[in-house]
């Protein structure tokens, strides 16, 4: 085991890379041919399997909230967004700069060519917060993981995060199932991500009950348990206004439970028998490959793919994609979060300088 690499994440690596494929596999095995988006070309095989993988989703964001709570331990407000910044913002940009490219020469058929001013305003990652539209339809759900990384530095900055989690967790599954089931607010479902909070206040809560057990955290554990079940009954309006049909009861009532499940087995369980450093490997694709895949897929399948054809494109684009996440994450990520860490240390140091000199 490599120093400073916690056993249970060697599971939580491997889970991270099989929610991405999950997603992956909702997108190109029932998605792209109902949008339109590959130019009506899919695999009706795989659809009545691959319309529930966007349970990938829930499971990133139960991973997220028990990583994200992990890391915020013991540092600075300050130390916990430089480490975010540099994990998040040089591989997004990278990937939005590949996928601008990509769609500026073979546009999805459905989606407009991308325009300078869209890809400036990635630069800010939140590309909507500019009135911009984001260049792959999976960007969303980074938004999603930023407003709770936004909110974890302010709990931080606060001491509010380690004090009073428990008080925080009870009021914001509070106001989510308020919102989602009376009041409706589109600024309270982005700003509090009502509709996934549930996911995202499990991981938080289970790393805390494994710092440190209570029967109060049991509960809140089983409070954001049942509010990840409800989700997936919210969120299929949704689906049904996308795709026109809705999906098993009994399958949507399976979604949240289960999803929550693989992230506290993979937490809690025993390290799966893989060497550590393969699991970071395969774990670090993951989010370059997220980034990627939809939309550069999409285009792929759309100028390329024939009924005939389209297994063999399908395996050229994993493997191109698997390729280039790779390269990302092995050569451009290291380099630029060493970079960004350095730069917000100097930051720091000059700050402090400063202050003292005034003082």
């Amino acid at each position: 085991m490599s120093a400073g690499k916690p056993e249970r994440l060697v599971n939580l690596d491997i889970l991270r890379l099989a929610s991405a494929i999950m997603v992956l596999l909702f997108h190109y095995g029932f998605r792209m041919q109902i949008s339109g988006e590959s130019g009506g070309l899919g695999f009706p095989e795989l659809a009545p399997f691959a319309m529930w993988c966007d349970a990938g989703l829930l499971i990133f964001f139960g991973i997220s909230g028990y990583v994200i709570t992990m890391s915020a331990q013991d540092r600075s407000a300050y130390d916990f967004a430089v480490g975010r910044v540099a994990r998040l913002w040089p591989s997004f940009i990278v990937c939005a700069t590949i996928t601008a490219g990509v769609l500026a020469i073979w546009p999805v058929p459905t989606i407009a060519p991308p325009t300078i001013q869209q890809w400036l305003a990635h630069g800010i990652i939140i590309s909507r917060a500019l009135g911009q539209p984001f260049l792959d339809g999976a960007y969303w759900t980074i938004a999603y993981e930023i407003i709770f990384y936004g909110w974890v530095f302010l709990l931080i900055a606060t001491g509010l995060f380690q004090r009073q989690w428990r008080l925080i967790v009870t009021v914001w599954l509070s106001v989510s199932v308020a919102n989602e089931a009376l009041l409706h607010s589109g600024a309270l479902q982005k700003l509090l991500i009502t509709q996934y909070s549930g996911y995202f206040a499990f991981g938080l809560v289970l790393f805390r009950l494994r710092q440190s057990f209570s029967v109060s955290g049991c509960c809140m554990l089983l409070a954001a348990t049942c509010w990840a079940t409800a989700a997936p009954f919210i969120t299929e309006a949704e689906f049904l206004a996308t795709y026109g049909f809705h999906r098993n009861m009994g399958g949507l009532f399976l979604m949240g439970p289960l999803a929550v499940i693989c992230v506290a087995v993979a937490a809690l369980g025993p390290s799966m028998p893989i060497r550590p450093r393969l699991a970071m490997a395969l774990g670090g694709l993951t989010y370059p490959l997220y980034l990627l895949h939809q939309n550069i897929g999409y285009a792929a399948f759309a100028h390329f793919g024939t009924p005939g054809n389209r297994w063999t494109v399908m395996a050229l684009v994993l493997t191109i994609l698997l390729l280039a996440s790779s390269l990302i994450a092995r050569t451009v990520e290291p380099a630029a979060r060493r970079s960004v860490t350095r730069l917000g240390a100097s930051l720091r140091s000059n700050l402090s300088r400063r202050i003292q000199r005034e003082a």
